[in-house]
């Protein structure tokens, strides 16, 4: 049936209702949920490892080893970035410990639980090598993080937001395309009057005139008329386009919050940054260095050397840039009641330590004496 058979009524045709299913996909959560994770593991790399000797702090083997060089290939910088992308992405990490002097990090592992005993881990690969023995729970450091439930929300807030983001793209296109009606006359020549041809001839005839690139003047020959809809189909105005960004804000701000890392943050908002900082270090930060820190003690040092104060520590004071006009006031009250050395102070401020008994020393001011003194009467 041709298209002259359709305008001059001999056939019917009944059209049903089409409906478009918008495209929806997880880009956005795959954008927020990696920015995410970069932040946290770039940030826990800044941390300093500090070791202890009998309590006092002491650079050996076991400081080069976490803070500079994890094995030949790795920095300790960029073991601990890939560690911690790794944790949070898989809910689990593997290093494998080789003569307490070496890390490596595992891509893949299949471990063995029991409840009596230590675990065992077989099928190790790193990179593309694969290791042919199993190591024991005591040569390795094996952290978790329960990302399940967090993953599964996230994914399903993702679908709903996928759609809401889409609708609104399509209806801020919508609100920009020109929209029109061309009236076909009944009286077509022969050689339109077949459904293929009319097509051809709309379409060769209509591309540069709708093309919005050119200008264009279309010529209405062989009784076609065009008609421009003025109306909108769409928003009058830019607001579809600014709520698809909205709806993007909200899945960052809702990774944001399933990380523990404050939304503003997450965006790069300027607004309160000090105080977002600090919530981000305490809530989010000291809660994945802290496991580390456990690990490394137990595994690397065990109970006898941890309770005679030889151990390591997760520093994430120094995280943070620091501005001396911020911190004059406070390292001054620290100094003169004696709760800093002078070493304490130059690390806050990212100084070389002097080291030795000069570094060591505190300061107390005159005026300071104890409580039982006064009571006695004493200067």
């Amino acid at each position: 049936m041709g298209i002259f058979d359709l305008i001059t009524g001999r056939n019917q045709m009944i059209l049903s209702t089409i409906g478009c299913a918008l495209p929806t996909n997880s880009k956005y959560q795959t954008l927020a949920l990696e920015a995410g994770i970069k932040l946290i593991a770039k940030t826990v790399a800044r941390a300093e490892f500090q070791t202890f000797l009998k309590g006092k702090e002491y650079k050996g083997t076991n400081y080069y080893i976490l803070n500079v060089e994890a094995n030949q290939n790795t920095s300790a910088s960029l073991f601990w970035e890939n560690l911690v992308s790794k944790l949070l992405t898989n809910g689990e990490a593997l290093v494998l410990l080789q003569d307490n002097k070496n890390l490596y990090l595992a891509d893949s592992f299949i471990k063995q639980e029991y409840a009596f005993r230590g675990n065992v881990y077989s099928e190790i690969s790193i990179g593309d090598y694969e290791l042919k023995d199993t190591w024991e729970e005591s040569k390795v450091l094996c952290l978790k993080y329960d990302n399940r439930n967090l993953m599964n929300a996230l994914r399903g807030i993702s679908e709903d937001y996928s759609g809401l983001i889409a609708s609104s793209i399509k209806g801020y296109q919508n609100s920009k395309a020109r929209k029109g009606k061309l009236k076909i006359p009944t009286n077509l020549p022969k050689e339109l009057q077949t459904e293929g041809e009319l097509q051809k001839h709309i379409e060769k005839s209509m591309s540069a005139f709708m093309d919005p690139t050119k200008d264009a003047v279309y010529p209405e020959s062989n009784g076609f008329e065009y008609t421009e809809i003025s109306e909108a189909k769409g928003s009058k105005s830019n607001d579809s386009g600014r709520e698809a960004k909205n709806f993007a804000n909200d899945i960052f701000d809702f990774v944001a919050v399933g990380l523990g890392i404050p939304p503003s943050l997450l965006k790069g908002d300027t607004v309160d940054t000090k105080d977002a900082v600090n919530n981000f270090i305490t809530f989010c930060i000291n809660t994945i260095t802290k496991p580390i820190q456990d690990e490394i003690n137990r595994k690397m040092y065990g109970e006898k050397e941890y309770l005679s104060n030889t151990y390591v520590k997760v520093d994430t004071s120094n995280i943070k840039a620091v501005d001396l006009r911020d911190v004059a006031n406070s390292i001054d009250l620290l100094n003169r009641n004696g709760a800093l050395t002078i070493d304490d102070t130059l690390r806050i401020l990212g100084k070389e330590t002097i080291e030795g008994n000069v570094g060591s020393m505190r300061f107390v001011t005159r005026n300071l004496d104890t409580v039982e003194n006064i009571l006695k009467g004493g200067e």
